[in-house]
C-alpha cells in the first residue's frame, strides 16, 4: 500500500529514523471533518477539505520508545490524498496540505 510506504519513508527522508513496514501498525477510519481536533488540522487548513475524510493512520515505535503515527487524509469518494500528518509522542511534527488552498 503506498501509504505505508510514504510512512516508512517519511522516517529515513525527513527524521532520519529507520522502520520496516512489517513494525507497523495500521486502521482505517472515515471522519467528519468538524470532529476533527483543530490540533490536527488547523482551522485554516480546512477550506477546500470535503466534509468527510477518510484517514489511513498509521502506528510505529522506534528503537528509543518514541510513538510515531502517520496519518493520509484521504476524500472519501475519489481516495486523492488531501494531507499529510506526522505526529511524534503527540506533538505534530509534520503536516502538509496536498490540496490547491481557494
Amino acid at each position: 500500500m503506498k501509504e505505508h510506504e510514504w510512512f516508512v519513508n517519511i522516517f529515513k527522508d525527513e527524521f532520519e529514523v529507520e522502520g520496516e513496514l512489517e513494525e507497523i501498525s495500521f486502521e482505517s477510519n472515515e471522519l467528519y471533518l468538524d470532529e476533527i481536533d483543530e490540533s490536527l488540522i488547523p482551522n485554516e487548513m480546512r477550506d477546500g477539505l470535503p466534509k468527510v475524510l477518510m484517514f489511513e493512520t498509521m502506528v510505529f515505535e522506534d528503537h528509543e520508545g518514541i510513538e510515531w503515527i502517520g496519518a493520509i487524509a484521504k476524500d472519501s469518494e475519489s481516495k486523492e490524498w488531501l494531507l499529510k500528518i506526522v505526529i511524534r509522542d503527540g506533538e505534530t511534527a509534520l503536516i502538509q496540505l496536498m490540496v490547491k488552498e481557494n
